[in-house]
């Protein structure tokens, strides 16, 4: 028996057309299945299992292999592998295709049943038999020339020259890089504690002085030149800058009804990639840094934020939405400029934000992604292939920006929410130090010049939460405070609220007569609140888990532990509310109602979902993963309608109120009216110039929707340079 083979889906939908067991055709490239009748798709965790169990079939795989490689981890619960095969084993199951196909040997493991059929497209080579045959048993020694072996190939139960062929082109393509990524993935997270923790002065110094908003700086690789989007004010468009870090000049793009946002540079700093946006299009251009030799149209692009940097000459890596039909759903492209050919190179879970391009390291000839998860923010590490990705670190915060310093090999980024500059040493595996930044200015985006200068945007956005009218559409302010206030909730004529501080979040009460005082709960990681005046019951959501207190006299009336993510959560009764949860695995989200009175939790019949509310006595409503609103009869559990959403520009968002359902993108609000013709109609567009809207909720009493706004206000762009630095 040989060793197993560890599992690259990348590689593998490049390399092979089709997989052919029982009554299945895989089709790695869609990551779907189809018997000629049923066709599935399949959830990336589900469709690395299956492939991993088809290229290892003559053995017996045990739960430890399943956790290194297919999961990439140090540990993954019993509970979370069994769940990943039950799903497995659902998803296989047909009217065409009964009988067993993975199955399981006692105390040992599990094993794939069937025969595979692998099918190469035509241009895949093959590695020459000299080669096969070193690294095979001396049984194989025998075997046929590849060359003479048809394209399509049945695996039998003797060892077959196919499966070793497939299994070691990739082996040879990454030997090379072996020895720098040999430290598993698990060691990371054992000494990602181990750390130097440190405290700095600083002294901060203005680089522009013009009055106006800065936004998304991009160093260029030689750390020459800085790009940034600035608009003045009383304008209402973005321009595109690049000042010389040298000699402080300017050079700037900008023309009316058109928003300018720099997306990358090339390997050498002589080109930078911007896209140029207006009302419903989006450009990447390729502009010469001396804004002089050549500006050209590379592609077009979706209208969500993309980040992205040459790689080499000719070739593009960048973050392209929609993915899986996903609207904020992300993943890493890797582009020929030259004849516009385009493959993926990451897989993220569809139960996630997906990935976005952070920076390519040409001493290492590796590329650095964030992975946004629904509860953390991951640091990814990949060739340009999209092979030996390595989990570095997981943040609750968003890693922003990194860059590399060649000299001590780190790779540094900065925390804007807890003002603190991580450091990361790639030679050693682990977090090398954090530096805590005294001061109570907040920033924005970041970037880091050396070991004591960084280039940040002072905070440019303030929440805020407005009312705006159904009847005249006119927005009224809500919260008079200068904080950043979130999740309004009505609590008769006062508000209860949430109100950041530093990484965390207080709950505030805004009395009927304007004053805000101080809720009787602790400062901690709250993400929304919700109420119901039926039962004087107020609905605290976290991470992980649920509280419900009976606000009269703030006693602790329930705790839900959700065992996962929690994604939303609302009243749906009386005493009854709905959540949303995505487990470890992030395969499928789950959705519960919990009775208040019973203590009872019960999984209701809506898949996919991102957000769950009642709509009348008969329906629910769900917010799909695949960017539709579905209506569920509550009774039979029966889709009654589904109706596709129009392309997000930030976020979906659904409030429900007087039978009637709102979406909005981030600027438009939309209102659902199943007896018109035309069920999805505009109802609101905000100025976007100042807003975008961040969540909505309907409010009965005041007859109309409550926003959380994010505005943007005036803000500088600064040289900070650390001081005197202490141990803490």
């Amino acid at each position: 028996m040989g060793s197993r083979v560890t599992m690259n889906e990348v590689r593998f939908s490049r390399q092979v057309k089709e997989v052919r067991f029982g009554a299945w055709i895989l089709d790695p490239k869609h990551q779907s299945i189809s018997d000629g009748e049923v066709e599935r798709e399949l959830e990336p965790l589900l469709f690395r299992l299956l492939c991993y169990l088809i290229i290892n079939n003559e053995q017996i795989i045990t739960r430890q292999n399943l956790v290194e490689d297919v999961w990439s981890q140090h540990y993954v619960d019993d509970n979370a592998i069994n769940r990943a095969m039950s799903e497995l084993r659902k998803i296989l199951k047909s009217d065409k295709q009964k009988g067993t196909i993975v199955k399981t040997h006692y105390r040992k493991g599990y094993s794939f049943f069937l025969e595979p059929e692998i099918v190469y497209y035509e241009h895949v080579e093959k590695p020459s038999p000299p080669y096969v045959q070193t690294h095979t048993d001396p049984k194989l020694s025998g075997t046929p020339d590849p060359s003479t072996q048809p394209q399509v190939t049945a695996y039998h139960h003797r060892k077959s020259t196919l499966r070793w062929r497939y299994v070691l082109f990739p082996i040879l393509l990454i030997l090379p890089l072996l020895a720098w990524y040999i430290l598993p993935t698990g060691l990371f997270a054992t000494d990602q504690n181990t750390h130097l923790l440190t405290r700095s002065d600083i002294e901060e110094s203005v680089l522009s002085w013009l009055p106006g908003r800065y936004a998304t700086l991009n160093l260029s690789p030689n750390k020459q030149q800085v790009a940034f989007s600035f608009i003045q004010n009383d304008n209402r468009n973005y321009a595109l800058v690049v000042k010389s870090l040298e000699n402080g000049h300017e050079k700037r793009i900008g023309n009316p009804g058109v928003n300018y946002f720099p997306v990358g540079w090339s390997v050498d700093s002589s080109f930078i990639y911007y896209r140029a946006v207006s009302e419903d299009q989006c450009q990447v251009w390729q502009l010469s840094a001396d804004f002089i030799t050549s500006n050209r149209h590379v592609f077009d692009c979706t209208l969500h934020y993309t980040t992205g940097g040459g790689v080499a000459a000719g070739r593009f890596v960048y973050s392209k939405s929609g993915y899986r039909n996903r609207d904020e759903l992300s993943v890493l492209t890797s582009r020929d400029l030259s004849t516009g050919d385009e493959f993926q190179i990451t897989s993220p879970n569809l139960n996630s934000y997906g990935d976005r391009f952070l920076t390519y390291v040409a001493q290492k000839q590796v590329i650095l992604f964030e992975r946004r998860q629904y509860e953390s923010n991951e640091l990814y590490m990949t060739d340009l292939d999209g092979g030996n990705q390595v989990k570095l670190y997981e943040s609750p915060n968003r890693i922003w920006a990194v860059n590399y310093d060649a000299e001590q090999d780190l790779v540094s980024w900065f925390d804007n929410t807890a003002n603190q500059l991580y450091r990361f040493s790639l030679a050693q595996k682990r977090l090398h130090s954090v530096e805590q930044l005294q001061t109570e200015q907040q920033y924005a985006s970041s970037q880091i010049l050396d070991s004591n200068t960084l280039l940040m945007v002072s905070y440019p956005f303030q929440a805020d939460v407005f009312l705006l009218d159904q009847q005249t559409l006119g927005l009224t302010e809500l919260i008079a405070s200068p904080l950043e206030d979130t999740s309004a909730t009505e609590v008769g004529d006062e508000f209860l609220f949430l109100t950041r501080q530093g990484d965390q979040r207080i709950v505030r009460k805004q009395q009927s007569d304007g004053q805000i005082v101080p809720l009787a709960l602790p400062q901690d990681n709250y993400t929304a609140l919700r109420y119901n005046s039926a039962s004087d019951h107020l609905l605290v959501q976290y991470k992980d888990k649920i509280d419900v207190y009976k606000l009269s006299d703030m006693t602790l009336a329930d705790s839900i532990n959700a065992q996962g993510v929690v994604v939303a959560a609302e009243f749906i009764g009386p005493h009854e509310l709905g959540y949303v949860v995505v487990d470890d695995h992030k395969v499928k989200s789950r959705v519960f109602s919990y009775s208040l009175t019973e203590k009872k939790v019960t999984p209701l019949p809506t898949s996919d979902s991102l957000w769950i509310g009642r709509l009348d006595d008969e329906h629910l409503v769900s917010l799909s993963s695949s960017d539709k609103v579905v209506l569920y009869n509550i009774q039979s559990g029966e889709i009654t309608r589904t109706i596709e959403l129009p392309q997000v520009k930030y976020k979906h968002t659904l409030a429900i109120g007087e039978g009637d359902i709102y979406h909005s993108d981030g600027e438009t609000i939309y209102k659902l009216d199943f007896s018109a013709p035309s069920v999805i109609s505009e109802f609101y567009h905000i100025d976007t110039s100042k807003y975008v809207i961040s969540n909505m909720k309907y409010s009965q009493k005041r007859g109309g929707l409550i926003l959380d706004l994010i505005e943007v206000v005036e803000n500088q762009l600064i040289k900070v340079t650390l001081k005197e630095t202490e141990s803490l």
